[in-house]
């Protein structure tokens, strides 16, 4: 079994665009840099030969466009400052089906964001740079990516996360839900 979090991925322009705004953060307040995405399913138990179920997955998973539902922030490292995104069907299907193929994990709670920094700040320090922030409303996710850090259970060394493996999904049209 290996420890592992399945990240969507946002395609190139919106990539560029969200890790302009992380970097621009990481480097105004010290913090560890990573690569923007929405965590389908973080720290899963998966097996070995988890490859071809998640090809199998990615291939069945419409390229997503998730709304922008506003800015938060939370004392949690991994929501410091975050966009809240839709909840769209395909992206509920394609959480569930992975506990499916991993019963053995316990399902959290999901709440989708996009994360743009993790340090922790006080809480006003959150608000001013929420305030100083303007997002666009749509980002496009075509990819489904399983990320680890270097040293198995080490999530909080964010610099060390890497990823093992990534898959396009199935190519169309951006599929959209509305709030």
């Amino acid at each position: 079994m290996q420890d592992v979090s399945l990240w969507l991925v946002p395609n190139p322009e919106d990539s560029a665009y969200l890790q302009g705004i992380i970097d621009q953060l990481v480097d105004k307040y010290q913090a560890p840099r990573f690569s923007p995405h929405v965590t389908v399913a973080g720290r899963l138990q998966v097996s070995d030969d988890y490859q071809s179920s998640l090809a199998a997955l990615a291939a069945a998973t419409p390229v997503l466009q998730l709304q922008n539902q506003g800015l938060d922030h939370s004392a949690a490292l991994f929501r410091t400052v975050y966009i809240r995104t839709s909840l769209a069907d395909p992206l509920v299907a394609l959480r569930q089906r992975v506990y499916e193929l991993w019963p053995e994990n316990a399902i959290k709670p999901f709440m989708p964001h996009i994360s743009l920094i993790y340090k922790e700040l006080a809480p006003l320090e959150r608000q001013i740079i929420i305030q100083a922030l303007r997002i666009k409303e749509t980002f496009i996710f075509n990819t489904l990516a399983v990320v680890c850090p270097q040293q198995s259970g080490e999530w909080t060394a964010v610099e060390t996360w890497q990823t093992l493996e990534r898959w396009n999904l199935r190519d169309q049209a951006a599929f959209e839900i509305n709030p």
